[in-house]
This record gives C-alpha cells, sequence and structure tokens, in this order.
C-alpha cells in the first residue's frame, strides 16, 4: 500500500504570502504577476533552490497597487520578479519608478518578467535601473534559477553590513 504524504498547509504563526515551512532565514523574493499560473509556476521551479545556503522566502502579490502597499512591511527584500501589464499596460513600469525613487529599496534587484511584447519590452526600462529584462517564454527553471542566482549576487554585493 502507497505511504500517504499529508503536508501542513495551515496559517498559523506565518505571514500571509510567504512561502511555506522556512525553518531557516531565506532570501525574500517578491512575486508581482497578476496571473496565478505565474506565480504557481515560479513557487514550482524555485522550491528547492537554494543561495549560499539559504532558501528563498517567495511572497505574492498580484498587482502593483499590493505590492505598493506590502513593501513597508518586507525590510529583508533582495529581489521583486516583476510583471509588467497587471492593472494597467504601464503598471509594473510605474511600479519600478516608484521603487527606484525610494532609497530605502536601493539595493532591491528587479528582474522584469513579461509576456506583453506590445507594451515598449526592454525599452519602457531604459531609464530605470533593473537587474534583468527577460519574456517569460524565454524562462525555464534553468534560466529563472539563473536569474535568481545572478539578482541575489547582486543583491549581496551591495551589502554594507554581514548577511
Amino acid at each position: 500500500m502507497d505511504d500517504l504524504l499529508f503536508i501542513d498547509d495551515s496559517e498559523e504563526a506565518k505571514p500571509p504570502g510567504l512561502s511555506p515551512a522556512c525553518d531557516e532565514e531565506g532570501w525574500v523574493i517578491l512575486v508581482v504577476d497578476d496571473d496565478p499560473d505565474v506565480h504557481a509556476v515560479t513557487r514550482m521551479a524555485l522550491h528547492h533552490f537554494r543561495y549560499q545556503g539559504r532558501p528563498l522566502q517567495i511572497v505574492d502579490c498580484f498587482s502593483a497597487q499590493e505590492a505598493l502597499a506590502i513593501l513597508p512591511t518586507l525590510p529583508d527584500l533582495a529581489v521583486i520578479l516583476l510583471d509588467v501589464v497587471m492593472e494597467s499596460e504601464s503598471a509594473g513600469t510605474r511600479l519600478a519608478r516608484t521603487i527606484r525613487a525610494t532609497p530605502r529599496y536601493d539595493r532591491v534587484q528587479i528582474v522584469v518578467r513579461t509576456a506583453a511584447g506590445g507594451y515598449g519590452g526592454r525599452a519602457a526600462f531604459n531609464d530605470i535601473p533593473i537587474h534583468a529584462f527577460v519574456w517569460q517564454s524565454e524562462v525555464s527553471k534553468t534560466r529563472l534559477e539563473s536569474l535568481v542566482s545572478s539578482a541575489l549576487a547582486a543583491y549581496c554585493a551591495t551589502n554594507t553590513s554581514p548577511t
């Protein structure tokens, strides 16, 4: 007979939106995308990912507005995986500008990951400091791990205190 595995998915003592059960401090990654499937695939792809021996704590936001509301609650935010088109065709671009205009988020690495080719593409971010811009159709598990690794390396390189 097959053994059954039950996963405790209770929300007790965990802030909303965080990855389940991190027994150790993890890298805080904010996923901002209006497509629930993108969130699910991101979590699956990065489920076992570790950088410098630490896991990820993934926080989900489904709009730029929601991201703006949650940002102040994430003092250790390292990376944002950002969509462009959400509640408007330029929501992601405006969010990136707002983040970059806030000195508190200087170190946060922004990886733009979008499927919306008709809304300026990479050119829409030419004047906004971002870590990377990729089309969702080009992002495999390996590519996503590489993007997150390089973004975390850049985040650590700007660190003025020990991690």
